[in-house]
């Protein structure tokens, strides 16, 4: 154990260093700013409004935080002796501490616009719930993506198919299983669960992939890591 810790400890800062915050933190200040437009523009929403803008940051957050496991140097680290499960938590984590300090000020700038009625109709918690799946949905892809290919930057890709999900899921779920409803509807409870058991799904997802794969994916030289090779691996 105090090894492990000792190992953590010492990859902590080069991990800090190597994230791609620029890119995160362009998801999560668009996120801040739809949430600002009723402080902005002093304009008065009901709950229900309030809660779709909220829902709007929660995915420019997962769109941000679809990058957490870019890695350029992902094919000189494979070999070393840190597994890449402890990497990518230790990845995770950082981006999930700066992630939670972000929804905090989304929530401090939504309840600096709102009126104490509708601030008092609006379910923070289970806001925070979609938000945190929708932000597991986006490592649940990238893992994957890092699992089965040679890539090793899949934020693009998920970044640029995660806005589609949501949408599909507007359409294509039936009126009673329906994820985006406004507070104080009656499917609110059920929603809620299939939220927490869509945010628990793709943490184990996330997880599952973290392993590397026994016959590791190599990428062939001049390709960017794009296209995969198979080779022997461990």
């Amino acid at each position: 154990m105090r090894r492990r810790a000792a190992v953590v400890a010492a990859l902590t800062r080069p991990t800090v260093r190597s994230l791609p915050w620029r890119l995160l933190a362009g998801g999560w200040a668009l996120g801040v700013v739809v949430a600002a437009v009723p402080a902005l523009f002093s304009l008065d929403f009901p709950a229900a409004v309030l809660a779709n803008m909220v829902r709007a940051a929660a995915l420019c957050g997962a769109v941000g935080t679809a990058f957490a496991l870019d890695d350029p140097a992902r094919h000189t680290t494979g070999a070393v002796p840190v597994p890449r499960p402890l990497r990518q938590t230790l990845r995770v984590a950082v981006v999930g501490l700066a992630g939670a300090v972000w929804w905090a000020a989304v929530l401090g700038v939504v309840r600096a616009g709102a009126d104490a009625e509708s601030w008092g109709a609006l379910p923070a918690g289970a806001l925070t719930v979609e938000a945190a799946a929708l932000s597991g949905l986006a490592l649940a892809l990238a893992g994957a993506a890092v699992r089965f290919s040679a890539v090793r930057l899949p934020g693009p890709a998920v970044a640029a198919a995660l806005p589609a999900l949501p949408i599909a899921a507007t359409v294509f779920l039936p009126y009673e299983h329906a994820l985006f409803v406004p507070p104080g509807d009656p499917r609110w409870a059920d929603a809620h669960t299939l939220w927490a058991g869509i945010l628990a799904a793709t943490l184990a997802v996330w997880a599952a992939c973290g392993p590397e794969p026994r016959r590791r994916v190599r990428a062939v030289p001049g390709r960017g890591g794009g296209v995969p090779k198979r080779g022997g691996g461990h």
